[in-house]
């Protein structure tokens, strides 16, 4: 605790400097003045690679005799968000640093009506890059499992590319209810 008025001040001055200047390069998106889950990738490449692993996964399932995902902008846009989120803030996991998971953006993003969700992300910056993501996905376990859950019927994908030129990928899996 400062003892003078002059510690105070300075103390004060030196918290409001740095929540202004770093609070922003911290947590980018909540600063920005449009939300970048509403936007498409920003360039026509990360557009072609999420294009082209959608249709990867689904050959995949295809192989193993399940039933294609159908691609929904909504989840796209939450799929995005959170690419973009680890691209910008450098961090690697389903969780964001403030411990959201998928199903919370999920319900941030306003997607609802499903019963199953699941996740899959990757990092990478090899040259072929949805090569590597699909070929890690398909040797875990886990993530093996959500590319081939008979349950999901619909999916979303993003791709976002980090200041290193790193891509960041994330797509989500979801069931909701078919129409009979």
């Amino acid at each position: 605790m400062p003892t003078r008025p002059s510690h105070a001040f300075a103390f004060l001055l030196g918290f409001w400097l740095g929540l202004t200047v770093f609070l922003p390069l911290a947590a980018p998106p909540a600063f920005s003045s449009e939300d970048p889950a509403a936007r498409a990738p920003d360039d026509a490449e990360l557009a072609r690679l999420e294009a082209a692993l959608f249709e990867a996964v689904n050959r995949y399932r295809a192989e193993h005799h399940k039933i294609a995902l159908e691609r929904r902008a909504d989840v796209d846009r939450v799929a995005r968000a959170h690419s973009a989120d680890m691209a910008a803030r450098g961090y690697f996991a389903h969780e964001t640093p403030e411990g959201k998971n998928w199903v919370d953006r999920l319900r941030d993003g306003r997607v609802d009506g499903f019963a199953m969700a699941g996740e899959n992300v990757g990092v990478t910056n090899k040259p072929n890059p949805n090569d590597e993501i699909l070929r890690g996905w398909i040797h875990s376990a886990v993530h093996r499992e959500n590319l081939l859950a008979a349950p999901y019927n619909s999916t979303g994908l993003g791709v976002a590319r980090g200041p290193g030129g790193a891509l960041y990928y994330t797509q989500l899996y979801l069931t909701f209810a078919r129409d009979s």
